[in-house]
């Protein structure tokens, strides 16, 4: 019963963390993308720290629940050890971008410690790493529903 309670809000935090970053994706960044970096760093330094005190509760949550859901079934030997253990490593993958990249990216932006000229390329970097991301939450999430299934 346990198992199944801690797959269930550990898919629904996955779905939820996975939606809110499909749409950073399709609305943010093209809309970054299209204005003029001195708009941009106005627009950051406006709103980056509103996005990030959304995003930062939710990225937790959709990192630890799902760990203690993966450790839970893994010490107890319950449902498919291997979906397990991708559940948990897509999830570190996905967490683990924001210290790879995301924290200092975002710094830049706060800071404006990028010129205008590179910004255009910065933003790009940003929206692959944001996609890469995108892919190991898919994957988390995707395993988690097939645990859950099961």
């Amino acid at each position: 019963m346990l198992t199944e309670i801690l797959l269930l809000l550990s898919s629904s935090v996955l779905g939820i963390f996975l939606g809110a970053q499909i749409t950073e994706a399709f609305l943010f960044v093209p809309y970054w993308k299209t204005i003029k970096p001195d708009d941009f760093f106005k627009f950051y330094q406006t709103y980056g720290k509103k996005i990030h005190q959304f995003f930062a509760p939710l990225t937790i949550v959709s990192t630890l629940l799902p760990l203690i859901t993966v450790s839970y079934g893994l010490l107890n030997q319950i449902g498919n050890q291997i979906l397990l253990l991708i559940v948990g490593l897509s999830t570190l993958a996905f967490f683990s971008t924001y210290f790879l990249y995301f924290k200092n990216a975002n710094e830049k932006f706060t800071t404006r410690s990028l010129s205008n000229e590179n910004l255009s390329h910065e933003l790009m970097r940003w929206e692959i790493w944001h996609w890469g991301r995108i892919l190991f939450e898919c994957i988390a999430f995707g395993t988690s529903l097939l645990l859950l299934r099961s």
